[in-house]
């Protein structure tokens, strides 16, 4: 495993470059592939935290790209000698017991030089998949925001323009409309972007966020997932400790994402959000993030 930032997260990578990452990323995506194995001396090594539940991991193929996202689900640090079969069939790498994982993870970790003992330290790492990834906005993103943007639903719940045009779009793209930073939400298997999310500001120790979804990709959650990856990524834009959601307290599609990512309802706001060409009571949906973890 390597730690680079892709997308705003630490990234993940499987197995050696070539084929056997390629299989790996394969059992991720198609198959049942939803845990990892590490050394803990190789997080000490590299000066990087071992990863805790609820982060998000950009998983990168062969060539560095952001593939899919993956979210830690749990972490647990055991003997070498412990691992369980609960842990090798998670893996699901071809061990089908606790002994196949220590006979084929003693000879890799052999070859790449190092020595394994049953005292050796494992980071064990389960995780999901998420339905979908956050990236950067590319200029090729113009055209289908200006075609999401002519929706009545987006229209109705958020502040852009009426009418909205291809230059609006252009122009988000290069300046994010003052955004503190805006990413594409696409599609984990197909690559298709669906929507956008992003950071309106952080004060105070709270990053305020934004998104929405075109028609062509709801009903897939694909805002709850950006929420989630919203959470591992603000801390790095700034001094933060809560991620808030406010919305429209009539936009019960976004509340529902909203609290499918672990978001709970606030403190009441005075602050009041748009529905059509109406204002109405806005609800502030929060997240603690973790404390410890911020400075990651």
């Amino acid at each position: 495993m390597t730690f680079p930032i892709v997308d705003g997260l630490r990234s993940i990578e499987f197995g050696v470059p070539g084929e056997s990452r390629a299989r790996l990323i394969n059992f991720v995506i198609n198959g049942h592939k939803r845990a990892t194995a590490g050394l803990l001396s190789d997080y000490d090594r590299k000066g990087e935290p071992v990863e805790y539940v609820g982060e998000c991991l950009a998983m990168t193929g062969n060539d560095g790209s952001h593939i899919a996202t993956l979210r830690v689900t749990r972490v647990v640090i055991s003997r070498f000698g412990d691992v369980p079969g609960e842990f090798a069939l998670a893996e699901a790498e071809g061990d089908l017991t606790a002994a196949d994982f220590r006979a084929s993870h003693s000879e890799y970790w052999t070859r790449a030089g190092e020595t394994i003992t049953d005292d050796t330290a494992i980071v064990q790492v389960y995780f999901d998949l998420l339905s979908h990834r956050l990236r950067a906005l590319q200029a090729s993103d113009a055209e289908w925001i200006y075609r999401a943007c002519q929706d009545a639903e987006i229209q109705r719940w958020t502040t852009v323009p009426r009418p909205y045009t291809l230059a609006h779009a252009e122009s988000f793209i290069r300046d994010k409309a003052g955004e503190l930073t805006a990413f594409a939400i696409v599609h984990a298997t197909s690559n298709e972007p669906v929507g956008v999310a992003g950071v309106h500001h952080i004060r105070d120790g709270v990053a305020t966020i934004g998104y929405w979804v075109a028609p062509w990709g709801r009903g897939h959650g694909a805002a709850t997932a950006a929420i989630r990856i919203l959470a591992t990524h603000v801390p790095r834009l700034g001094d933060s400790v809560t991620l808030r959601a406010v919305i429209a307290d009539t936009n019960a599609a976004s509340r529902a994402a909203a609290t499918r990512a672990g978001m709970t309802m606030g403190a009441p706001i005075v602050e009041q959000c748009p529905d059509g060409d109406q204002l109405t009571t806005g609800v502030a949906y929060e997240l603690a993030l973790p404390a410890s973890r911020s400075a990651n």
